[in-house]
């Protein structure tokens, strides 16, 4: 066991090992729509945040080796999880194509960017981290063209240190968009430090620590600005104007979400319908697990 273990560490990385390990613990849980990195084969995307191992050549959605080119976004010029980051034609998404156009800038602002310039968009895990989610989907959406596909993966609060913390409620982002919130708001610190279970977060082994890393959360990001259960990440999407084509939630932690900008353009927010369909499949209890929608 040892040596197999050393053996995919060597072959296939610390990203690569995890995975592997994820596919020993639920050998079942597996992306189940139609079609899979071959609706992003050829085409150019922008990644915002990353690069993500679920989107490479081992995730649950390898689109780095089959798309055309992908650039990617970062907040800033040094990050927790990156390093320094270098704008430019830097950001390698898949050894055997030219990398892509690292920008740096914020997701809520990607005014450096043209509208309409990309087929696709990938974000796994970031957008739980922004203080005004609809805002950043708003930009999302203005940089992809008519009809193009966003996949997003949003981190389910089960299977994370977000736990104990209760689900953020759509009229609150809504409320977040419309005062036009910055990613200076620590309006959720009191609860995240209340709630937040440090034995799942490997990063934070004393609430000292923790709290002052928090504090400086305009810097860093670290935080988990909102918290979502799969019918809440769809409410989040949909709302801002785009069409859920697939949603799958699985083990560990992972909300994958399909979508599709509307053929006409038209992306305008649209008032919340509730209790809006359910049409998932999800591991989660709070879901309503076992699904078989």
């Amino acid at each position: 066991m040892i040596k197999k273990v050393y053996s995919v560490l060597q072959t296939r990385g610390p990203a690569g090992l995890w995975r592997a390990v994820m596919d020993e613990l639920f050998p079942s849980e597996r992306l189940a729509f139609k079609g899979g990195p071959s609706l992003f084969r050829g085409k150019a995307g922008l990644e915002i945040g990353g690069p993500s191992p679920i989107f490479g050549p081992r995730g649950l959605l390898p689109v780095y080796g089959v798309a055309g080119r992908i650039d990617n976004c970062n907040f800033g010029p040094v990050t927790t999880w990156e390093g320094v980051i270098q704008e430019g034609d830097s950001f390698r998404f898949s050894p055997r194509k030219a990398p892509g156009r690292q920008f740096v800038a914020e997701a809520t602002d990607l005014s450096v960017m043209a509208s309409g310039g990309y087929d696709f968009l990938l974000s796994s895990h970031m957008i739980e981290h922004t203080a005004n989610p609809l805002k950043a989907l708003a930009e999302w959406i203005r940089v992809v063209r008519p009809g193009g596909l966003f996949a997003i993966i949003v981190p389910h609060r089960e299977g994370t240190f977000d736990h104990r913390r209760p689900v953020t409620p759509l009229s609150h982002m809504i409320d977040d968009f419309e005062n036009d919130v910055t990613e200076d708001d620590l309006t959720h610190l009191e609860e995240i430090l209340a709630l937040h279970d440090l034995s799942r977060d490997p990063g934070s082994d004393e609430i000292e620590a923790f709290e002052a890393r928090s504090r400086q959360n305009a810097e860093n990001r670290c935080l988990h600005q909102h918290v979502f259960d799969t019918r809440s990440a769809v409410e989040m999407i949909e709302y801002a104007g785009l069409e859920a084509l697939f949603v799958q939630a699985l083990a560990p932690h992972d909300i994958v979400i399909l979508a599709r900008k509307p053929s006409s353009g038209d992306t305008e927010p649209r008032a919340p319908v509730a209790p809006i369909e359910r049409r998932w499949n999800s591991v989660f209890a709070s879901d309503g697990a076992p699904s078989c929608s």
